[in-house]
């Protein structure tokens, strides 16, 4: 039964590496995904920016853009 218990600490190691790198994953995601809006990822947006979106990095959250003048 020890083989069999570090077998399976094993796997469970395994699984929480691969639930790091998707979450990487998609944060680089929503930052090209705000590129493409004409945005950029900040931690606060400026007070002549709007918040387009989420970036959902721990230290860039949002999603900012110029506002358009009317």
């Amino acid at each position: 039964i020890p083989g069999a218990m570090k077998i399976f600490f094993f796997i469970f190691a395994a699984l929480i590496l691969l639930a790091q790198i998707f979450q990487a994953r998609t944060a680089i995601h929503r930052a090209l995904i705000c590129k493409r809006m004409e945005g950029h990822c900040e931690a606060e947006c400026l007070t002549f920016e709007v918040k387009i979106g989420g970036c959902r990095a721990e230290l860039t959250p949002y999603c900012c853009k110029k506002r358009k003048k009317d």
